[in-house]
């Protein structure tokens, strides 16, 4: 499978980035499960990414045969962050975390909803910021003696880090939980109409038989009556 990208991985490909960009993942996750699912490595997947989108910009027929929609695929140019740009956006990060937003919250609300700037923030912050964190527990003179003052602040910090993580990971999960559950809602309530539609339909046809029925009867009974009166005549 190295080396060639069929068409069907292709398609899987991009599928994938459209999706953790809804998401509003780090396109990293689509390459490391492309990757992942079709045993190849996520630098080679990226690589192969970046370049099929020159390629299908220039060929949109082919884009179009593979059903990807080009416009929502384009090249990553990074724009660094200067020194004064990244000191602004982690203290405005951490400010809005200590009155107790998320950082992905937080990322969102600085970066005015716009998702890309928002994931920029976001891993700027966690490898500025979480990589180092404030709370570690810095002993002064003798690092060797550690008080028991020294264990309590150590963990009271863990548990707080560990706290932080839970609330953020839980808001997370209800955030899916509760997209999940309004898109079930919407497929019911978009189900319901339909078979209300076809119910509607099946008491016009039933209608429309009864009366067809009614006539028939009608009709046989004058056709009947029509026999039976050339008979008592005959019979005159």
């Amino acid at each position: 499978m190295k080396g060639f990208w069929k068409d069907e991985e292709v398609k899987s490909l991009f599928d994938e980035v459209e999706k953790v960009k809804k998401d509003a993942k780090p396109i990293k996750e689509a390459f490391e499960n492309h990757a992942k699912n079709f045993k190849r490595k996520p630098n080679s997947v990226r690589n192969y990414y970046y370049h099929e989108i020159e390629n299908l910009k220039k060929n949109k027929e082919r884009a179009k045969a593979l059903s990807i929609n080009i416009s929502k695929h384009k090249k990553n140019n990074r724009v660094l962050f200067s020194a004064e740009e990244k000191a602004e956006v982690i203290e405005k990060i951490k400010s809005l975390v200590n009155k107790g937003c998320s950082v992905r919250k937080a990322c969102l609300m600085l970066s005015n909803g716009n998702v890309s700037t928002m994931l920029r923030y976001q891993n700027k912050y966690r490898t500025t910021v979480e990589n180092k964190p404030d709370n570690i527990l810095k002993f002064k003179n003798r690092p060797s003696q550690i008080t028991e003052s020294d264990l309590h602040g150590l963990f009271m910090g863990l548990v707080k880090l560990i706290k932080r993580n839970a609330i953020e990971e839980f808001k997370m999960q209800f955030e899916k939980e509760n997209e999940k559950i309004n898109n079930e809602m919407r497929k019911m309530i978009t189900l319901m109409g339909q078979k209300d539609r076809e119910l509607n339909f099946l008491r016009q046809d039933n209608s429309r038989l009864k009366t067809e029925n009614l006539k028939l009867k009608k009709k046989e009974m004058q056709s009947l009556c029509a026999k039976a009166g050339k008979m008592t005549s005959a019979k005159a």
